[in-house]
């Protein structure tokens, strides 16, 4: 009999990816957009610079344990910057700002 468990975590989703892109020399930086269920949020994470994947586990490692208890899942280092995407709904008045400026709007 063979079992396996298919449910996978936001990392275990951006380590395949990372070993991935690392793998395809993709160019650097590279910027994953993933929901965080601990965080209830899209989080954004931001790798500069290529680095070893297993020196990259361990970043986001560290990054997502000492954020874990917290709100925000703001968190930067050298090798990488993880934060929380802000929806389009809550920048509304910097929208505003650029909508009065739009041509054809008198203000």
């Amino acid at each position: 009999m063979t079992s396996r468990n298919l449910n996978k975590t936001w990392r275990d989703i951006v380590f395949e990816q990372y070993e991935a892109d690392h793998a395809a020399d993709v160019p650097f930086p590279i910027h994953y957009l993933i929901y965080g269920d601990q965080w209830k949020t899209d989080i954004i994470i931001d790798i500069p610079k290529k680095i070893d994947v297993p020196v990259f586990r361990q970043a986001l490692l560290h990054a997502a344990s000492s954020r874990r208890l917290e709100k925000d899942p703001a968190y930067e280092d050298d090798l990488i910057k993880v934060r929380a995407r802000i929806p389009p709904s809550k920048n509304d008045g910097a929208h505003s700002q650029d909508d009065a400026a739009a041509p054809g709007n008198s203000g």
